[in-house]
């Protein structure tokens, strides 16, 4: 039996929470200019056609004329529905990548459960008599006990879920996890945003305590919290880590026979985030990838090593690059693996000599010179075109990656608008504000109507 449910459950889940980190810029981009807009359009009424004045208690307020009232309430609505948006999107957007992760266990638990039958022994789930006549048979029971266990496992919290799972299959899930924090509070923060509009709660408070969770020291009961840009894609890339290191786990333990299929899949998703230039999640999943006890054999593990030093080279980190190249000698290693070294220790000469050994026939071939990040400094190197000519009898040609829609869009934005070069933009002030800090009032004769 191979992983191909545990592999297709979690590039699944991966794609989908994909499709949401890039929905929500796209989305932020289409909104800027109908919230600019819709707040310029406001101000600009209140500017020309309203009054401020101060009454004897010191209260400002704002005089509207009763027959422009109409067009004040439409242009705020305009500007409230607006900011209340730009608000609502990401949130909305924050809990589904919790929806797609609670998928995501449901999927991996029906497959821990197809791979490993046995492990429904333990399960306390009975049927009765008519209810094992309906069934018709053993299958159908089974499927039926699948989807009892499942359901009452989903409504247990996320911490309780992984209790059970490290239960189910005998292994430490958590060890080694320093995400779980990171985890356990971006769930505690969708419970609130789905069921408390996001205020805090004693319980909010009292979970993270419990697993230790970083949370800042100034927020109190009741205050509230949102989901900023930088935390959208802290959870995001929480979620990546955790599907993945998670689903390989229970691959390796339940699996130990199929380490090959487990190997080629996690540097498959490795090599993905390095020509994505994904490098935080890229390092934590390359050093996972090495560090396995196990490997189908040394060449697998020389491909995490190698990409691992990469990473850090790409990142212009050359000196941790070496480190993680020095935990190896290299000397008696294929000659793929010898130009890798000789390519990130910047030994160019080197590295060219091991070009033509390999030749046009070899382990490297002419799509890894173009497609692999490892050659993406030195292929600037004039020698470096000459021997790939030499080799192949071609011109060298960067193979250029598709961008994704989304940094097409955001280039094309930042062309057509400087404004978004700048790491902020200049907040409008809205009409929710205005009205926190303002009373309106329609016009003086409708005020003297309302005492009465």
């Amino acid at each position: 039996m191979t992983g191909e449910q545990l592999d297709l459950n979690l590039h699944t889940f991966l794609r989908h929470i994909d499709s949401i980190r890039d929905t929500l810029p796209m989305t932020i981009l289409l909104l800027q200019p109908y919230n600019k807009k819709a707040n310029d359009d406001f101000l600009k009424f209140l500017k020309n056609n309203v009054k401020e004045i101060e009454e004897d208690d010191g209260k400002k307020r704002i005089l509207v004329k009763q027959d422009e009232a109409k067009v004040f309430e439409t242009l705020e609505r305009n500007a409230s529905t607006s900011s209340l948006a730009s608000k609502i999107i990401p949130e909305s957007l924050f809990v589904s990548l919790i929806s797609q992760y609670d998928a995501f266990l449901t999927r991996l638990l029906r497959a821990i459960y197809e791979i490993k039958p046995e492990l429904l022994n333990g399960s306390e789930r009975n049927l009765t008599f008519s209810q094992l006549v309906e069934m018709k048979s053993i299958d159908n029971a089974r499927d039926f006990i699948i989807d009892k266990e499942i359901d009452t496992v989903l409504r247990k919290s996320h911490s309780e879920q992984f209790d059970y799972l490290e239960k189910l299959i005998g292994i430490k899930l958590r060890e080694k996890l320093p995400v779980w924090q990171t985890f356990i509070e971006i769930t505690e923060r969708r419970n609130l945003l789905v069921h408390c509009d996001g205020i805090i709660s004693n319980q909010y408070f009292k979970n993270c305590k419990e697993h230790q969770c970083v949370v800042n020291e100034k927020l109190k009961v009741g205050d509230r919290l949102g989901v900023p840009p930088d935390y959208f894609r802290e959870a995001y890339e929480c979620l990546f880590e955790m599907a993945v290191k998670l689903s390989h786990t229970i691959w390796r333990k339940l699996l130990p026979s199929d380490l090959k299929n487990a190997d080629r899949d996690l540097n498959d998703v490795c090599f993905k985030l390095l020509n994505a230039e994904a490098f935080k999640l890229g390092d934590i999943l390359l050093v996972f990838g090495y560090e396995q006890k196990k490997h189908f054999n040394d060449s697998f593990k020389n491909v995490f090593i190698i990409n691992a030093a990469l990473s850090k080279y790409l990142q212009d980190k050359k000196e941790e690059s070496r480190k993680i190249l020095d935990t190896k000698d290299w000397s008696a290693s294929c000659d793929d693996f010898k130009l890798a070294h000789a390519v990130l220790t910047e030994k160019y000469d080197e590295a060219y000599l091991i070009m033509k050994k390999i030749g046009n026939n070899g382990d490297v071939d002419r799509s890894d010179y173009k497609e692999w990040p490892l050659f993406t400094k030195i292929r600037d190197e004039k020698k470096f075109k000459e021997t790939y000519k030499k080799i192949f009898n071609e011109e060298y040609s960067v193979l250029e990656t598709p961008k994704r829609p989304v940094q097409e869009l955001i280039s094309k934005e930042i062309k057509s608008n400087k404004l978004l070069k700048e790491k902020t933009v200049k907040k409008v002030a809205s009409a929710k504000e205005i009205k926190e800090k303002q009373d309106i009032v329609i016009n003086e004769k409708t005020k003297s109507k309302r005492k009465k």
